[in-house]
């Protein structure tokens, strides 16, 4: 029986009427409530083209929703849109990379949700939205897509020889983790989200200011604060408070987080108030990399995300990354059981003594403009440029230090950073192009810059420093046996 073209939910309206709304409400306040029956006459023209403007766009989100259909035939969604000029665009359900769900708080009081087929095309082309549907239509959605996908397994299997462990349930879920109470705990101290309180303090601190004159309040404040007791109290109750909302916001963010995995795919979910969930296949999985900011470092904790040929969902969201406060053993033990593909060596390289070398004399000329205006401008203040070059040189000697490299077969890790570290992995089939070059004072050295491109949204380029010319010759060597086990995608 051949589907019917739907349209999406009509709540869809109210929805992009409310992101309408707060998009303009700035405006709205400033032309309707503040000048408010003014009788300037350039306010009164302003007021008359904004609602012109809100009019349009209101009947432009009815007619889009209107206008807009899809139907899911042969494995192919079709999406008609537009009223005067028709638009049509098929996506092939193979071609689909990545899904993304989200349930926001609108979505929820509806008991709605959102759904976003993800491709490896650029540019609006790269996405499937369906913005405001039922839950009921999401699941269709999904296990439409699911069974495109498992057709393509095992059509795929079935020119292979399978083992017994191939012939398992592809549908088998495995959950490889979610956080602890403790672990929630440990991480709203690590993300810093109580920091978070400062401005929301000072942005009621000035609203209150526009309606109290807080001025005349100061001088009883500054003479209470005079007692060392009620300053005690003052600073362990804003503590704790800070504490409390940084927990709190979260356990928001992070709760119900859980990372698993089957055959094919990796799912990721989290969000108490805003849900989200992301999938993506194991084989577009470009590379891996694992991020320790220096904090994390010492509480020995890792942030893991997962590099994809095709976008990798919401930047906001984060869904390409696993559990971002994972301990770094865990981290890498997860890398392995979700891609049993990857090998995370802890064993590398380290750079040349060169290296460093080259990196003590290498110029700085942040620093040099940097010192030269302060000569001009403010010679007293002459000390900040000798901190600045301390700054600059602690920076590079923590690099060098962190600086590792390792070639394993068909695996490359790259690791540098100074304050913030970045581990590197990808497999020798996912670079689709490497550069390597000299500058002259590296050439006086002996050195040489490597560099690998795997395709992302945008493209992914990982650059080494400094490595020696041995290493860049057999890194060379290394690409151009990619032919022997390249995966066409």
């Amino acid at each position: 029986m051949e589907e019917h073209a739907k349209r999406l939910h009509p709540f869809k309206i109210p929805f992009e009427l409310w992101k309408l709304l707060k998009g303009n409400v700035f405006f709205i306040i400033l032309l309707y409530v503040l000048n408010f029956g003014s009788e300037k006459m350039y306010m009164k023209v302003l007021q008359i083209a904004f609602l012109v403007y809100l009019i349009w766009n209101v009947l432009s989100i009815i007619l889009k929703w209107y206008t807009y259909k899809y139907q899911i035939k042969d494995g192919t969604i079709y999406i008609t849109s537009g009223l005067i000029s028709k638009s049509y665009r098929t996506v092939p359900l193979h071609k689909v990379q990545n899904v993304q769900q989200r349930t926001t708080l609108f979505h929820k009081i509806f008991r709605l949700t959102s759904l976003t087929f993800e491709t490896g095309m650029t540019g609006d082309q790269g996405t499937v939205p369906f913005e405001v549907i039922s839950r009921k239509e999401a699941e269709r959605l999904e296990v439409e897509y699911s069974s495109k996908q498992e057709l393509q397994v095992i059509e795929l299997d079935s020119s292979e020889e399978r083992t017994a462990e191939d012939m398992e349930p592809i549908n088998k879920k495995t959950i490889h983790f979610t956080p602890t109470k403790q672990e929630v705990l440990k991480a709203s101290f690590t993300s810093l989200s109580f920091l978070a309180l400062i401005p929301i303090l000072a942005t009621l601190y000035n609203t209150l200011d526009d309606f109290i004159n807080l001025e005349n309040a100061e001088g009883f404040f500054a003479k209470l604060l005079d007692t060392w007791w009620i300053i005690t109290i003052v600073l362990v109750g804003l503590i704790c408070i800070a504490v409390a909302f940084g927990i709190i916001s979260t356990f928001v963010k992070y709760g119900k987080y859980e990372i698993s995995s089957d055959h094919d795919r990796i799912y990721i979910k989290k969000g108490v108030l805003d849900e989200s969930a992301f999938s993506i296949q194991k084989e577009k999985v470009q590379a891996v990399e694992i991020t320790q900011s220096i904090i994390k470092r010492l509480l020995g904790l890792a942030e893991v995300k997962l590099i994809s040929a095709g976008s990798t969902g919401d930047e906001e969201l984060e869904t390409n990354t696993l559990y971002p406060f994972l301990s770094i053993e865990r981290a890498y033990g997860m890398v392995e059981e979700i891609l049993p593909a990857y090998k995370v060596e802890r064993s590398m390289e380290s750079l040349s003594k060169q290296a460093f070398k080259i990196r003590m004399l290498r110029p700085s000329f942040f620093w040099i403009l940097t010192t030269v205006a302060i000569y001009y401008f403010k010679p007293s203040l002459w000390y900040i440029s000798l901190i600045l070059l301390a700054y600059i040189y602690t920076l590079r000697i923590l690099n060098y230090k962190n600086s590792r490299y390792l070639l394993n077969d068909e695996f490359i890790q790259f690791k540098s950073g100074s304050l913030e570290t970045s581990l590197f992995i990808t497999k020798r089939s996912k670079v689709i192009q490497i550069e390597v070059e000299r500058t002259k004072l590296q050439k006086l050295f002996g050195l040489a810059s490597i560099e690998t491109i795997n395709r992302s949204k945008p493209v992914h380029h990982t650059k080494l420093q400094d490595v020696s010319v041995e290493c860049a010759d057999e890194f060379y060597t290394w690409y151009t046996g990619r032919t022997k086990n390249i995966q066409v995608e």
